[in-house]
């Protein structure tokens, strides 16, 4: 999957890459699995559902699949805005109702 542009052949060791990579980058407390943690993450914030995502890291359980999955406060704070306009929404189509 992943080729070394010198040799033009895979390598041999991607998690010894991985953290070749890392040290490189200067990159520190970062696992090879946290990439799991950051697909699904990632997914999730992107409006995939949970269902698909568990299909994807071919978890049996939803309760796995919402372990790997978390929320950026961004995001977070971005669900309770998009609320928030609904609600303030809401309350003039009741006022417009209320005038009638």
């Amino acid at each position: 999957m992943f080729y070394n542009p010198k040799t033009d052949k895979p390598y041999d060791n991607l998690v010894r890459s991985f953290y070749s990579a890392l040290k490189r980058a200067g990159i520190k407390d970062f696992r090879f699995h946290d990439l799991r943690h950051t697909f699904a993450s990632q997914l999730v914030m992107a409006g995939i559902d949970l269902a698909t995502v568990r299909e994807l890291l071919g978890h049996k359980t939803l309760t796995m699949t919402l372990r790997y999955s978390h929320l950026a406060p961004s995001h977070k704070v971005n669900a309770v805005n998009i609320l928030d306009s609904k609600l303030t929404e809401g309350e003039g189509y009741c006022q417009k109702l209320q005038s009638v």
